[in-house]
């Protein structure tokens, strides 16, 4: 079954993390890598690793509630796509909203490593290795920390066209040169979220 939640996740792992930056305001962005459970498959945490100068030092103290922003493919949908000229443009877009209690946990640097390059090397041609880099994973470590994010609630933000009337939907589906939009476009076409 497909979970779109999870697939945007694994899609499109850079996140916007609020609530935890050195920097009052702004979110520090990262890749996280979804812990699943169950089947269908259902996130139940994150985990992931940052530059601990990013980090303020209250959220290394004690587990923050953050807010967390995953962005989707998305674009400009003009009526020059469509045989009905009447037909208002829009933007479609693909996001999801998560909020969690995020802990800073030095044991799980390594292996937030590890499972990072993991997922995003296994489907490379010749995946690379943290061994590959010598001793520069070990100065690099010294300079992160690992976290998880558990009890994750979701607020997806999917606009991709479900409303569409069948005709000007196939319409944007056969124009549209965006083929990321127009993939999630069909994938959510017919899930209620």
């Amino acid at each position: 079954m497909f979970n779109p939640a999870l697939q945007l996740v694994r899609d499109y792992p850079l996140a916007a993390i609020t609530g935890v930056s050195a920097y009052p305001g702004l979110p520090v962005h990262v890749p996280l890598i979804a812990q699943t459970q169950g089947d269908p498959e259902q996130i139940i945490s994150f985990i992931g690793h940052m530059a601990k100068r990013n980090v303020s030092p209250q959220a290394l103290q004690q587990s923050q509630e953050v807010g967390i922003l995953f962005c989707g493919p998305e674009g400009y949908i003009t009526p020059n796509l469509m045989a009905d000229r009447s037909w208002i443009p829009t933007w479609n877009y693909a996001r999801l909203f998560v909020s969690g209690q995020m802990t800073f946990r030095p044991e799980l640097t390594q292996s937030s490593l590890e499972i990072l390059i993991q997922e995003m090397e296994h489907n490379q041609p010749s995946p690379w290795g943290m061994e590959e880099a010598g001793n520069r994973v070990e100065q690099l470590k010294e300079h992160i920390i690992g976290f998880s994010i558990e009890k994750p609630i979701f607020h997806p933000m999917f606009k991709l066209g479900q409303d569409e009337r069948d005709n000007i939907f196939s319409d944007i589906i056969q124009n549209h040169d965006d083929n990321r939009l127009v993939s999630w476009m069909k994938k959510v076409r017919n899930i209620s979220i």
